[in-house]
């Protein structure tokens, strides 16, 4: 079968995108853990030769390099643009791949994990995996065909079977019993699927005080300079940083120039002309145009139809030579933020008191071209000659460009600001002397020319670059406190006597929600959905006043003033699949807790720093 000598060759990737269904089946994600420093510094792990190592299993460059390239490769054949933000993604992906299926190994060699002939078989036979059933050779209509993978295992051809027994048996399905080992303890009761469909299907009425920051004095709520720098020395450790560098730049952005843009005018009015003469706008829009709604099928497009719309649906520029236009006529170039148009007014209608019009259009965008691509380089390259022999500075005379500074960035940085994604700046900055001058760096953007500017050692950030961020985390906890005291005051009140709205009406700077029917599950009106509304709100009557429950800006005191009817019945319809979503779910976050144990409890050096 072609489909086995396909699966022999590529066994490598198929092992791969296993693991990675493996994963991505339990929403695994996450950082690994940091490199083992010691290590490092004392020499027992050489970066030279390892570009990373779990627990006692090397990672060497040429292989991860490899898996990096077949990843590439797939983004590549989907038709994606390979740049260098896709390249570290890239890697990054890889990497936390890898260091998981390097960790489930080791633990399945631990746990003795095994998988017999007959095992295989019975999988095989009985639950196909998934890179089985979603492959071409077994689908019809797009969907797994029991019929024709029934067929094929029953009657080999040789034995083509033979790697896929082996991929079974050595990896499949000991990372399966490994997968069902751990999720084994989990479980899911009767109450939690019922509390599940009434979060999803019955609604609940409310009336609700809801006491947020807006209740308070800005200083009752904001923290002072003392506080904060108080704050600031209790949490000094939170604000440790690594060594850090700025960059000095020169960039020379990408994009068209007057001369690509007066080239796709003179196109435009060639078309134009070829129109008049008779040429189908059908045919010119199929062969010209760049708007990707335009291609129906590899096959098939559609000539530039745009069909009818009104005021308002299409960009202003657009539609005001559109609608100002006669039918029959060819209008453009009209240009707007998408390129030039061609427009052919096919038809006007008026539906009622709306006019329509029916269209065709050409879109040409306006592109970089190969020369202005060309040209910037040349620029740069230029300014880079002109700094190494003379000075980043005296380049800058010479070259009659202005420099810009980055914000200070560390080694594990993948943007800076103002020259974007590039690890390729990244590395320059950091095995680079002060004054040094890097290469041209080429990026989505820009062609960039950069010298370091400046180091800044490892150390504690400073208190204003991180005072902002403590404001708002001591704003936030002075006013949880704060409205937990008030809304138990209105509270007592209650219990004294009052109603919820007797309290709302004699404070306009509390937020409400008065007969507000909802679905736990949507939340609502001010006070919004938690888990602590969704709990007291389950545990609660008709009648019953509940509070202070907090919510995401303070806290509330809800009255709950009825409950819709519980559908037995429709409950019965759902229960299976609410039980499966709640199961899923908490298999997922099981798994998530295990793996990341695992990586916690690991020993895991990450040398990438010394090669990207």
């Amino acid at each position: 079968m072609a489909l086995m000598t396909s699966m022999r060759n590529r066994m490598h990737f198929v092992l791969w995108a296993l693991l990675i269904l493996f994963v991505l089946s339990m929403t695994v994600g996450g950082l690994v853990g940091g490199a083992n420093i010691i290590d490092e510094i004392f020499g027992r792990v050489d970066p030279r030769t390892t570009l990373g190592k779990v627990n006692s299993e090397s990672i060497s460059p040429d292989y991860f390099s490899q898996l990096v390239s077949q990843q590439l490769e797939q983004v590549r054949s989907s038709g994606q643009e390979i740049n260098d933000q896709q390249i570290n993604k890239t890697r990054k992906e890889v990497w936390d791949n890898l260091v998981q299926e390097i960790l489930m190994q080791q633990e399945i060699k631990r746990l003795d994990i095994s998988a017999t002939n007959d095992e295989v078989l019975y999988h095989l036979r009985n639950n196909p995996p998934p890179f089985l059933q979603s492959n071409s050779s077994f689908l019809t209509n797009g969907a797994f065909d029991p019929v024709k993978y029934e067929q094929a295992i029953s009657n080999p051809q040789g034995n083509e079977w033979a790697p896929v027994e082996q991929f079974m048996k050595n990896t499949y399905l000991p990372n399966y019993k490994l997968q069902q080992m751990i999720l084994s303890s989990v479980s899911v009761t009767e109450d939690e699927v019922r509390d599940e469909y009434l979060k999803r299907n019955v609604d609940y009425t409310i009336n609700a005080v809801h006491v947020t920051q807006r209740a308070f004095e800005t200083e009752e709520v904001e923290p002072s300079e003392d506080e904060m720098l108080a704050n600031y020395n209790e949490r000094i450790d939170e604000f440790q940083r690594p060594e850090q560098r700025i960059l000095r730049y020169v960039s020379w952005d990408k994009g068209p120039s007057a001369s690509d843009s007066a080239d796709v005018v003179t196109l435009v009015n060639d078309i134009i002309a070829r129109v008049s003469k008779g040429e189908s706008f059908a045919d010119l829009a199929n062969q010209y145009t760049t708007d990707p709604s335009n291609q129906v099928s590899i096959d098939s497009s559609r000539g530039g139809e745009l069909g009818w719309f009104g005021k308002g649906q299409m960009v202003k520029p657009f539609e005001d030579a559109a609608f100002n236009a006669n039918v029959g006529d060819i209008v453009g170039p009209v240009q707007t933020r998408f390129g030039q148009h061609i427009i052919k007014v096919l038809d006007k209608r008026t539906t009622g008191e709306k006019a329509e019009i029916h269209a065709a259009h050409i879109l040409l965008k306006i592109e970089m071209s190969n020369q202005t691509r060309d040209a910037l380089r040349k620029k740069s390259v230029v300014f880079s000659y002109d700094a190494l022999d003379y000075g980043f500075d005296a380049a800058l005379d010479t070259n009659h460009v202005e420099a810009k500074t980055s914000r200070h960035f560390d080694s594990e940085a993948e943007f800076i600001s103002g020259i974007g994604s590039s690890r390729s700046a990244v590395r320059f900055a950091f095995k680079s002397e002060l004054g040094d001058i890097g290469d041209v760096f080429d990026t989505d953007g820009a062609f960039i020319i950069a010298t370091l500017d400046s180091v800044i050692p490892e150390g504690s950030t400073p208190f204003d670059d991180v005072k902002n961020g403590i404001k708002r985390d001591l704003t936030k906890e002075k006013t949880m406190v704060l409205t937990k005291s008030k809304a138990a005051d209105y509270l007592m009140d209650i219990h004294g006597g009052k109603s919820i709205l007797d309290i709302l009406d004699g404070d306009d700077k509390l937020e409400r929600a008065v007969n507000d029917t909802k679905k736990l599950s949507r939340g609502f009106t001010s006070v919004g959905r938690s888990y602590f509304v969704i709990g007291a709100l389950l545990g609660a009557n008709p009648g019953d006043i509940v509070g202070p429950v907090e919510t995401a800006r303070g806290h509330a005191i809800i009255e709950l003033v009825s409950v819709a009817d519980y559908d037995s019945t429709d409950f019965e319809v759902q229960e299976n699949v609410l039980e499966q979503d709640l199961l899923s779910t908490k298999q997922n976050q099981a798994f998530r807790d295990w793996l990341e144990d695992l990586k916690t409890n690991a020993d895991i050096v990450d040398n990438r720093q010394y090669y990207f």
